[in-house]
């Protein structure tokens, strides 16, 4: 009986022509309309259901007409399939689907691709060598060995790089302490010399007075004896009293000269305060400043560099809340001052307080109140600080642990910012001056009007001390002028900054090299690179910044910390925003 199904005319290149094979060994030459992928055989529609019976082959993974080899010949090449099927384990990969771009064996293609037209390996394979996919792989595996070369020599150059900046900056500290050794042996030396100068003189003086004592009481003695051998003549005792008298009121003159010329000079020593300050510093003799290496600059060459922050992405994140249930009023938070060990200390004018943050659990620990309205502060010393307020002067207090406040001094008018430099405070007052003093109070020196006569500020809210090099410098800022100022330590003007991408500066602070600042007007944080006086924004109204008053970057953190004065918006003045910095 004839299996229904289209005859085919075997044709010569029947090997190029899809039949049914089981029924080409009863003659019969019908079309394929399944391949089996186990049995490796073409089929007719009949056989094909056939073969889904039969308990043996019921199993088999079948391929319909769209999905199964489009010649008998690629059945020839079974010995190339060596891939086997992390699923089938027993199955060889041999089909691709361009679909989902998987390797597949029968079953695979079967199950999971019925849908999908699925390429046999085997017809594909043949023109891939020479084809751009291959080729493109080649190239990306010959640019990969490339980078790898590369970066292999850029670790190794990194190597180099560390041993000589590490014997470089030895060498500098080295050097740093045999100067310092020199400079204290010299005056180590020095004093010792007026010392021994000292010693000398006051010797030589009584070297010079003891033999005139001696003398005086030899001639003394002398008198004495005379007196003594005339005692039985009256009229030659008379005679000799008399001459003794006046000896003895001469001796008792060269006595007298004696007793004054015997003085010596009482000294001490006294350390002097700037060594106090030195030893008592966490950073005597100088720090070691962490930078960042970048080895892939413009140029391809290896420079090391300061943070820049404008090459920063400031992400926002959680705010910090720094209201206290006993806070009565809306918080305005006028400064902040990074301490040690990851604190942030906050001057609450508005509640009189001073509240201390630990930066790494993001929370308020300690709060301290104040006899007047806080504004600015600055470090003295280890945790100390000094911390202005508003017509009530500058409170002293202890930082470590619990705030704990200290002595204070008063000074001539409302002071607003504070710095330190060589144990001297600098400090700016509401209605337009800047002064210089010591640590009891006493000006040393201020600033009003310039040689013209003209107010040179007038209200210098913030005030910071920036080293660069070997020289010391101040920065202003007056919201009122628009202007950043910044002058000598003897509060000579050497710039003044303006710029019509900020209004109303504010808090400044100081990161590598670079001064931040609020432009309250103009809702934004701008950066000010302090070598070429190079303006950027870092954030702006876009990232949620509304009246800033004063910002702050804590490199530890890799976060910006900013304060507001929303005057519409009070309750977002009681959290500090913070944002993440991402390279």
């Amino acid at each position: 009986m004839e299996v229904p199904g289209k005859k085919l005319q075997l044709r010569t290149s029947a090997v190029d022509t899809t039949y049914c094979q089981p029924c080409s060994q009863d003659g019969e030459t019908l079309a394929a309309e399944a391949f089996c992928t186990v049995c490796n055989e073409f089929l007719c529609s009949n056989c094909a259901s056939v073969h889904k019976k039969l308990k043996m082959t019921r199993s088999h993974a079948l391929l319909d007409k769209s999905n199964m080899p489009t010649s008998m010949s690629s059945q020839d090449d079974n010995d190339e399939y060596i891939e086997p099927c992390e699923i089938h384990k027993k199955e060889f990969i041999k089909y691709f689907c361009p679909t989902h771009q998987t390797l597949n064996c029968g079953h695979c293609a079967v199950q999971n691709h019925r849908s999908c037209h699925v390429d046999v390996i085997s017809d594909i394979s043949k023109a891939f060598k020479d084809g751009p996919e291959y080729s493109d792989i080649d190239n990306a595996i010959a640019k990969l060995f490339k980078d790898i070369d590369k970066c292999a020599s850029d670790v190794e150059k990194n190597k180099t790089l560390i041993a000589e900046m590490g014997e470089s900056e030895v060498s500098k500290l080295r050097r740093c302490r045999d100067e310092v050794n020199k400079y204290f042996d010299e005056r180590e030396n020095a004093l010792l010399k007026i010392i021994e100068q000292m010693k000398n003189i006051d010797k030589a003086l009584l070297d010079n007075l003891r033999p005139k004592c001696d003398n005086l009481k030899a001639k003394v003695k002398e008198i004495k004896n005379n007196l003594k051998t005339q005692e039985k003549n009256t009229i030659q005792l008379f005679i000799e009293a008399k001459r003794a008298k006046q000896l003895l009121e001469i001796t008792q003159t060269a006595l007298a000269e004696i007793n004054r010329q015997n003085t010596i000079h009482q000294y001490r020593f006294k350390i002097d305060s700037a060594t106090e300050r030195l030893m008592e510093s966490n950073t005597g003799l100088g720090v070691v400043e962490e930078e960042v290496i970048d080895t892939q600059n413009a140029l391809g060459t290896q420079i090391s560099s300061f943070v820049d922050l404008t090459k920063l992405m400031f992400i926002r994140t959680a705010s910090i809340p720094v209201k206290f249930t006993i806070d009565t009023k809306v918080c305005i938070i006028s400064s902040m001052l990074l301490l040690p060990i990851n604190r942030l200390l906050l001057a609450d004018w508005n509640n009189k307080t001073l509240k201390l943050v630990d930066l790494q659990t993001s929370s308020m620990v300690s709060h301290v109140s104040m006899p007047g309205q806080p504004w600015g502060m600055c470090l003295i010393q280890g945790d100390r600080v000094a911390v202005t307020m508003s017509r009530s002067g500058i409170q002293f207090l202890e930082t470590q642990g619990q705030l704990i406040l200290s002595d204070s001094i008063l000074v001539d008018g409302d002071c607003r910012g504070i710095a330190n430099h060589d144990g001297s405070l600098i400090v700016s007052y509401f209605f337009g001056k800047v002064e210089i003093l010591d640590m009891k109070g006493d000006v040393i020196r201020k600033i009003e009007k310039n040689i013209k006569g003209q107010q040179v500020f007038l209200c210098p809210l913030h005030i910071i001390v920036v080293k660069e090099s070997q020289t010391s410098f101040a920065y202003v800022s007056d919201p009122r002028n628009n202007t950043i100022t910044m002058l000598d330590m003897d509060l000579n003007i050497l710039q003044t900054f303006r710029d019509s991408a900020w209004k109303r500066p504010r808090g400044l602070s100081v990161f590598a090299n670079q001064l931040i600042f609020c432009g309250d007007e103009s809702n934004n944080i701008m950066r000010m690179d302090m070598s070429s006086g190079k303006m950027s924004q870092l954030l702006g109204e876009d990232d949620g910044i509304q009246e800033p008053e004063y910002c702050v970057y804590s490199p530890h953190q890799k976060k910006l910390y900013v304060t507001c004065n929303n005057r519409q918006h009070n309750d977002e003045n009681n959290s500090i925003k913070v944002y993440n910095a991402i390279q």
